[in-house]
């Protein structure tokens, strides 16, 4: 191992000693983080610096989908000394505290892995681009879901109708954090320090070009993430092409996370809380399989024609659920037609 190399304590990675134990293990085995996947390949940081990794042949055959392999923000053990090639060998995914997933954005329904381990996910956003509440409900779901707490972040609060936006969502979701921010005038007075160190992991994720790799930098306290220059009508450039994590000098880990064109929700567990208005509905519905469409007795129509609830809101849930239970299906035939292949070719 080269002492050259910086090392990171497990605390300044983000593990918290005080609500779990660190894994015992061989002298010959050392724990690290993920902090870049290259397509099989690995970048991790721990305490013998930061180093390239593989799969061990026994790890990677044992693989049954997506969700096995490692992702950025994941625990690992692996070898002290490198192969061959340089790079130390993973031997071990630890089990993670949350997961961050959305359906891959490929034909066939699988999952995708966002990140691991992570406490909370900023939802950045824009005064100068325009405001799709739809988009923010799937983030909202999909932090919900993978047991991360979502804080959204209304960024370049230099902007005119910065404030406006931001009061917007209190009103919207008063029990959910709203931060106002400005990325490009240094780091003091950020906005967003509160939700970063004592040993948190916090993810950046939201649209392409709404400034999350200048926040990072920001935190950071120097420009080590490429931003893209500012169009003639003032809004970014999406940059980031990778998932990656960074060591905050003040404590805490900050991920930052292309942009997404698209978000299709993979777990619907975190709907009700999104929607907290129609769930207390959803149980007095006659029908436990109601869709909330046109069924009798349908305690969630009758609540929307008493003003309860808006048109808005039930459309977009019925959508969302919609969404869902056709995900439902499609891996269920997904699963039976790779069953059928593997029985064929036994």
């Amino acid at each position: 191992m080269d002492d050259s190399l910086p090392a990171w304590s497990a605390s300044q990675l983000g593990w918290n000693f005080s609500q779990k134990k660190f894994p015992k293990i061989d002298s010959d085995y050392s724990i690290s983080r993920v902090s870049v996947e290259h397509r099989g390949a690995y970048e991790i940081m721990g305490e013998t610096g930061q180093r390239e990794a593989a799969l061990d042949t026994r790890l990677r055959d044992s693989a049954t989908n997506q969700l096995d392999y490692p992702a950025v923000g994941d625990w690992v053990i692996h070898t002290k000394d490198a192969q061959h090639d340089r790079r130390v060998l993973i031997t071990e995914v630890l089990q993670r505290d949350s997961v961050i997933i959305r359906r891959a954005p490929k034909q066939e329904p699988i999952p995708q892995v966002v990140a691991t381990n992570v406490d909370v996910l900023g939802i950045v956003t824009s005064a100068d681009q325009p405001l799709d509440e739809r988009r923010l409900e799937r983030y909202l779901v999909t932090a919900f879901s993978s047991g991360v707490v979502p804080v959204v972040i209304v960024n370049k609060s230099d902007l005119n109708g910065t404030v406006e936006r931001a009061n917007y969502f209190r009103a919207q979701y008063p029990k959910l954090e709203v931060l106002e921010t400005c990325g490009i005038h240094g780091s003091e007075g950020l906005g967003i320090e509160e939700i970063t160190g004592d040993g948190l992991t916090v993810a950046l994720t939201g649209s392409s070009g709404v400034g999350k790799s200048t926040l990072v930098n920001r935190l950071l306290g120097e420009d080590i993430v490429r931003t893209g220059e500012v169009r003639a009508d003032g809004t970014g450039r999406h940059t980031t092409v990778r998932r990656q994590l960074f060591v905050l000098h003040g404590g805490g880990v900050v991920i930052d996370t292309p942009g997404l064109r698209e978000l299709q929700l993979w777990d619907g567990s975190g709907l009700n809380l999104v929607f907290p208005e129609i769930s207390e509905f959803v149980d007095l519905c006659r029908f436990s399989d109601c869709s909330h469409n046109e069924e009798p007795g349908c305690a969630v129509l009758e609540a929307l024609s008493s003003g309860l609830i808006s048109e808005p809101r039930i459309s977009s849930y019925q959508d969302l659920s919609h969404d869902l239970e056709e995900l439902r299906a499609q891996i269920e035939l997904y699963e039976r037609s790779k069953r059928h292949r593997r029985d064929a070719r036994s």
